[in-house]
């Protein structure tokens, strides 16, 4: 399947809380207007284009952004110039097309045109996200640290030089 990785355009916007929904689970609920502030906030915003629509999306954030995740937080407190991937959701039909690699080499080709130091993000632990942690893993990420944001829930903190 032929897809392109481009930037955000406000007509993806009801493909993408679609996506997110469906990987609710593993991400925060999104609508409307909360997508429109974390986009006003973000720095980068990436959406796999395929033939049948929108395939997936990526959401970053730099380094002293007002972002009101308490894993970004953390993240703002210990790290200095980074691109902070909040979450990336492709599309349950798209899965396994190396749709995660494309948004992964774009966000890091990005950070590095930027003068950024480094590429972080966290991955769920509890409930256990394997495909990301492996993913993560092969990437190069190493953790920095772990956190319980919530009760039932523990993220690991990673990092990738670039």
């Amino acid at each position: 399947m032929k897809t392109l990785i481009r930037h955000f355009a406000n007509a993806d916007t009801q493909e993408i809380l679609e996506i997110n929904q469906e990987s609710v689970n593993m991400l925060s609920p999104l609508n409307e207007e909360r997508l429109r502030l974390l986009r006003e906030l973000s720095s980068l915003l990436l959406v796999c284009q395929t033939p049948q629509g929108i395939g997936g999306f990526l959401l970053g954030f730099e380094s002293g952004a007002d972002y009101d995740s308490t894993n970004y937080q953390w993240f703002d407190e210990h790290e200095k110039q980074f691109l902070y991937i909040d979450r990336i959701a492709v599309h349950s039909t798209c899965r396994g097309l190396g749709i995660g690699k494309q948004f992964y080499d774009q966000a890091v080709a990005w950070a590095r045109e930027q003068s950024l130091l480094s590429v972080v993000a966290e991955i769920n632990v509890k409930p256990r996200n394997e495909a990301s942690l492996w993913f993560h893993k092969m990437r190069g990420f190493v953790e920095i640290g772990t956190r319980s944001p919530k009760p039932g829930k523990i993220v690991t903190l990673q990092k990738l030089l670039i």
